[in-house]
């Protein structure tokens, strides 16, 4: 099968704009999204959270939007962050369910901590999801960590997999009076029959902690069959500025646990003012719907999409 690194590629400078940020420079950010399907009514629904620089209060505004051609989007939900007694709204997942019913996972800062965690609410259309009707399926503290957070999720014939970040297990290392930063993040995967509970989590995607253009970060952003496995987008970084501004790596998975990248020679995709990021590859019969977050050349980010045909 052909290098997907040169079967997919584009060009993230000219894809069509869906949202803009609420103001310009740094820190002004619209993105954090992921994009569920319903192969039945054609429809795409797309969650974005809206961000201002962190002095003006970070991810204050979620919403979910939907339509048919996967590139027009009209917005029918939102919620502000004191809706989740939040200091701060990050990614989230809108998709639907075998039952007919719609599930958004929303991971967010738990106000007055450093606490991230992901919870889960149900409504029979996106329009109708309620705050207040959520419940949290995946607390970092039952799992001795001190954060989970960036979720996406598919749903099969073996129940829920559900991906998200996590902090790095390898920590920095001494050798004689030096150290070694460490990695910074990783990606584990949680499996449950129902979504609403996860027994375990499983480490499935980890920086390798060198000094390449993604050393210390390894954040999954989704996956699509390719070949007879997956291919994977991932978010890869440097140092801890690289959490506002990672950039995008491809990688070859058989069967969504175990992960080798695929050396594309540095970031697979880029803005010429900063990083391509949050990569939700979404397949579609024969089109693959890249939904991305650009950096803008006043330092601000605007949420966009590329659909290419393999």
């Amino acid at each position: 099968m052909k290098d997907p690194a040169v079967a997919l590629a584009f060009d993230p400078s000219e894809g069509t704009v869906i949202r803009t940020p609420t103001g310009t420079g740094y820190g002004y950010w619209v993105g954090g999204h992921k994009v569920g399907f319903d192969p039945a009514s054609g429809t795409f629904a797309i969650f974005y959270r809206e961000r201002v620089p962190l002095e003006h209060g970070r991810g204050g505004r979620c919403a979910v939007a939907i339509g048919t051609d996967g590139v027009a989007f009209d917005e029918v939900w939102s919620a502000d962050k004191a809706e989740f007694a939040s200091s701060s709204i990050e990614v989230g997942h809108c998709l639907p369910t075998s039952e007919g019913t719609w599930r958004l996972y929303i991971s967010y800062e738990v106000a007055g901590t450093s606490l991230w965690r992901i919870d889960m609410m149900e409504a029979p259309a996106p329009d109708q999801l309620n705050s207040q009707s959520r419940r949290t399926v995946l607390h970092p503290t039952e799992y001795g960590l001190p954060y989970i957070k960036d979720p996406f999720v598919y749903i099969g014939d073996d129940g829920y997999r559900l991906y998200a970040a996590v902090p790095a297990r390898q920590g920095p290392q001494v050798v004689g009076n030096k150290v070694q930063a460490g990695p910074l993040d990783a990606t584990v995967l949680a499996v449950s029959d129902d979504g609403r509970i996860f027994p375990t989590l499983e480490y499935v995607f980890e920086a390798p902690g060198d000094n390449s253009w993604h050393g210390r970060r390894a954040r999954l952003s989704s996956l699509i069959p390719w070949g007879d496995g997956y291919l994977a987008t991932w978010d890869g970084g440097r140092t801890f500025y690289d959490n506002y501004e990672e950039w995008c790596g491809l990688a070859l998975s058989a069967d969504g646990t175990k992960f080798e990248r695929l050396d594309t020679g540095g970031p697979w995709v880029e803005s010429p003012y900063g990083s391509v990021r949050y990569v939700y590859a979404l397949r579609v019969e024969e089109r693959v719907f890249f939904y991305y977050e650009y950096t803008r050349e006043d330092g601000s980010h605007d949420l966009r999409v590329s659909v290419v045909t393999p």
